[in-house]
């Protein structure tokens, strides 16, 4: 429990800097380039997203499990993991560059925004760091000095919304960023003693492949379903009815961090107590399938009620519709949140093609609906098939599941009671793990 709070809380730092100092700026840029030029970016944002999303490989999962059952191979994993993201990242470059080249030839500025952006895709193959360290439960040595460069900057963006900065100016900055975080954070990994270059293994590389190619389809997916409606919002309607959409979607998605940083943090743990304890583990997805319901839910009711007035706060009057989006799209939180717990049990249990054929018929929903509500709804019409979408992906899960264990789970997940217990559980261990950790500080200035 100590190890899962102490790598939570870094990565919870992440996100929350993310959540807040994140949005604060984005807003800020948005009020700045206005919802026509914001949505460009987000549709830069998308494409690359969509097709980045090849190059991840499914591998972000599979080497986090390979390096905690096999540590004595993790630096042939990690150099071979990156290897093959790098090639794969610039295959997909290229392939944002032409299709952006093919679609949008005569108007610049979604070609040169599309471009620079589908460079990051080529900086996140360095994102295998964050793998090994996640496996190691030691995320702080990538979430420090990802966070630091994060709020820098943030701080050298909102310098030039004041100095009156364009739209490509703030593409470029979140590049820049990209390259020197990951420097960064290759430079710490190889002054640990750990290698990289003289380790590539050619039958690493196909083990790893051929056990992540069907999480590769899976996250292609999920990236597609999650952007595919402001894709087809550009095409369908506007880019000002984009920009009012991703104004929305920004607030509302960042609430995802949660549940990705539960994920991340307690993966290495439910692998290693499936081995020793299955009632154990079975208790363990029960509990978390119960505090994501009841946390997603609270979530989605309080921002409704907020929605109009947070998205007039932070976006002004430019982005008249925003507020009525978010009010809809953030109800997606409660599948977003439950799916992340049922598909990580299923990718534990090594029912990768679940996770699949949940994710196709999610993204089948979601363009079906997307295509006839777009044209007389616009951005509303893309939040209400975000929600639905993202329902029928948790439901195939849970009726796909061979085990039968999750509709069992599925009564007690809904339960006050139960959820009452956990709040308790949950407190009092944070509460053992405060004093501990006062104890440690106190006794270190008390040795000093």
């Amino acid at each position: 429990m100590h190890k899962i709070f102490r790598n939570s809380g870094w990565l919870l730092v992440d996100k929350l800097a993310r959540l807040f100092i994140g949005l604060i700026t984005m807003a800020m840029i948005a009020r700045h380039i206005g919802p026509e030029a914001f949505g460009i970016w987000n549709y830069a944002i998308a494409l690359t997203a969509i097709v980045g999303s090849l190059a991840i490989l499914g591998l972000d999962k599979v080497v986090v499990k390979e390096v905690v059952s096999n540590p004595d191979r993790q630096d042939s994993i990690i150099a071979s993991t990156l290897a093959i993201r790098f090639a794969a990242g610039i295959i997909a470059f290229l392939c944002c560059a032409a299709i952006v080249l093919a679609t949008k030839r005569h108007l610049p500025a979604y070609l040169y925004c599309t471009i620079i952006t589908a460079l990051n895709i080529i900086m996140l193959s360095f994102d295998v760091f964050d793998y090994f360290y996640q496996a190691k439960n030691e995320v702080h040595k990538v979430i420090i000095p990802k966070v630091t460069l994060f709020v820098t900057f943030c701080v050298i963006k909102i310098m030039f919304v004041y100095f009156n900065g364009t739209l490509l100016h703030f593409v470029w900055l979140s590049f820049a960023e990209l390259l020197l975080t990951y420097l960064t954070i290759l430079v710490f990994y190889l002054k640990e003693g750990n290698r990289l270059f003289t380790v590539i293994s050619f039958p690493e590389m196909k083990y790893l492949f051929l056990h992540s190619w069907p999480l590769m389809f899976t996250g292609v997916l999920i990236l597609l379903y999650v952007k595919a409606d402001q894709l087809l919002l550009d095409t369908l309607s506007t880019s000002v009815q984009l920009g009012e959409y991703a104004a929305a979607a920004r607030i509302s998605e960042l609430w995802y961090a949660l549940p990705t940083v539960l994920a991340t943090a307690i993966l290495p743990g439910l692998i290693s107590k499936r081995q020793e304890n299955m009632s154990a583990y079975m208790y363990a997805i029960e509990r978390w399938l119960r505090l994501s319901f009841w946390v997603s839910t609270a979530i989605a009711v309080v921002m409704t009620f907020s929605s109009a007035g947070i998205a007039h706060w932070l976006y002004g009057d430019q982005f008249p519709r925003s507020g009525l989006i978010l009010s809809i799209h953030i109800w997606a939180n409660i599948p977003v949140f439950l799916s992340t717990a049922l598909m990580q049990y299923q990718l534990i249990e090594g029912a990768y093609k679940t996770n699949l054929y949940s994710s196709c018929a999610g993204l089948l929903v979601n363009i079906v609906i997307n295509i006839l509500l777009i044209p007389s709804m616009g951005g509303v019409g893309a939040a209400i098939a975000t929600v639905v979408s993202y329902i029928v992906v948790g439901t195939t899960v849970v009726v796909l599941d061979k085990t039968g264990r999750l509709a069992m789970l599925i009564p007690r997940m809904i339960s006050p009671a139960l959820a009452l217990a956990d709040t308790k559980y949950i407190v009092d261990a944070l509460k053992l793990f405060t004093d501990n950790f006062l104890s440690v500080i106190r006794e270190k200035y008390l040795t000093k």
